[in-house]
C-alpha cells in the first residue's frame, strides 16, 4: 500500500442547482471537453487530484488499517446512459446492492453504494491498460467517498461472475431487478487486500475530488468471452490517465 500522505479534509457538496449535462467518451463531448460542457464539471479541467492515474509496481510501501465486509444481495442491474445523482456513473453497467456491505478505511466506515464496469481499464499499471476495471463505490455517513478498483485480466473462465454475465442488460437504459438471483459481492473481489492508495476523483463528470482510491494489487480474472460480453455493451468507456 502506498504511504498515506493526506486525509479527506471536508465533506463533498453537490450544487443544488446542478442539472446533469450530457457527456460522452467520443470526440464530441468526450473527456477532453467535459469541463466546457457545464460549470458543474469544472473540476474535470481544473482539478488538481484527478483520476485515473498510472500506477507503478515499485510504489513506496506503507501500511494502514482497512477491511472489507461484503454481503449477498439480490441482483439489481442497469445499463445507464446518463448521470442520475452524485454516486451514479453514467455510460456503464451498474449493480446497486442492498444495504449492509461496507469497507472500513483508516477508522472510517464507507457503505457500498454501487459497482460498475469500465472497458478497458481506467487506471494503468506501469503504463499498461487491462481489458476491464471494476469500481466499487462507497460513501460514508458524512458524505466522504471511497472507491475500490479491481483491474481484470484475461484468463480462465470465472464462475463467480456467471450470475452477472447471464443477466447483463442489452439495451441502453434497461434496468432489471432479479429477486430470485442472489450474488455474493465478496466473490468479485480478490482475497488479498493489498492495494495502491491515493486521493483522487471520480473518473466521470462532475469529476468530484477528495475520493479515497484503493486499487487492488491482486488482479481479477475473466475469460475472453466474459470480458467481451461486458465490453460489447459498453464499447470504450475509460477516461485517459491524468497527471
Amino acid at each position: 500500500v502506498t504511504e498515506l500522505k493526506d486525509t479527506v479534509a471536508a465533506a463533498l457538496e453537490k450544487p443544488a442547482s446542478a442539472r446533469p449535462v450530457h457527456w460522452s467518451y467520443t470526440e464530441e463531448g468526450g473527456p477532453e471537453g467535459w469541463a466546457k460542457l457545464s460549470p458543474v464539471y469544472a473540476a474535470c479541467g481544473s482539478g488538481k487530484t484527478q483520476s485515473p492515474i498510472n500506477l507503478l509496481s515499485n510504489s513506496e510501501k506503507g501500511g494502514t488499517d482497512w477491511k472489507m465486509e461484503y454481503k449477498t444481495t439480490k441482483l439489481n442491474i442497469a445499463h445507464n446512459e446518463h448521470v442520475e445523482e452524485l454516486i451514479n456513473n453514467g455510460h456503464t453497467i451498474q449493480v446497486t446492492p442492498q444495504e449492509g456491505s461496507f469497507i472500513t478505511y483508516n477508522g472510517k466506515l464507507y457503505h457500498l453504494k454501487q459497482f460498475h464496469f469500465h472497458t478497458p481499464s481506467e487506471h494503468t499499471l506501469n503504463g499498461k491498460n487491462f481489458p476491464m476495471e471494476i469500481h466499487f463505490v462507497h460513501q460514508s455517513d458524512d458524505k466522504n467517498l471511497a472507491v475500490v478498483g479491481v483491474l481484470v485480466k484475461e484468463g480462465k473462465h470465472n464462475r463467480n461472475f456467471d450470475q452477472l454475465i447471464n443477466h447483463l442488460p442489452n439495451a441502453v437504459g434497461e434496468k432489471m431487478t432479479h429477486d430470485s438471483v442472489n450474488i455474493d459481492i465478496a466473490l468479485h473481489i480478490p482475497k488479498e487486500l493489498f492495494a495502491y492508495h491515493y486521493i483522487g476523483s471520480f473518473t466521470t463528470p462532475p469529476c468530484t475530488e477528495n475520493v479515497q482510491w484503493l486499487v487492488l494489487q491482486k488482479h481479477g480474472e475473466m475469460s475472453k468471452e466474459q470480458i467481451n460480453a461486458v465490453a460489447s455493451r459498453l464499447n470504450k468507456n475509460n477516461r485517459p490517465t491524468q497527471k
